[in-house]
């Protein structure tokens, strides 16, 4: 398990398994059995209405629940692991928001 890093769905499905959202067990429910599960609170979805409102601006609108789940890292200070390169239009606009992009 990486330490301080959620782990993606893309990269659950590559059989790694530590910290990882609600919204990635939902996408893939057999990482359940073996990952740690973060929730959102209240905070995180007032955070992804910011965020989102911001994306739309420089017009980059995200869905919905990768802009919470990057939320959900910033809140905490966790880092994301994913292969998603379009959490870097988040990054762009939010600084602390922390992303490892892997290819």
């Amino acid at each position: 398990m990486e330490e301080n890093k959620v782990l993606d769905t893309n990269i659950l499905l590559g059989h790694k398994f530590g910290l990882t959202t609600i919204f990635s067990i939902v996408e893939y429910p057999p990482a359940l059995e073996h990952c740690d599960v973060l929730w959102p609170q209240r905070q995180d979805y007032e955070l992804s209405i910011q965020i989102a409102a911001k994306l739309r601006k420089i017009g980059r609108p995200l869905p919905a629940v990768d802009i919470l789940i990057a939320s959900m890292c910033i809140n905490r200070g966790l880092t994301l692991l994913t292969k998603d390169a379009d959490y870097k239009s988040i990054k762009l606009i939010e600084k602390k928001f922390k992303v490892e992009i892997k290819h």
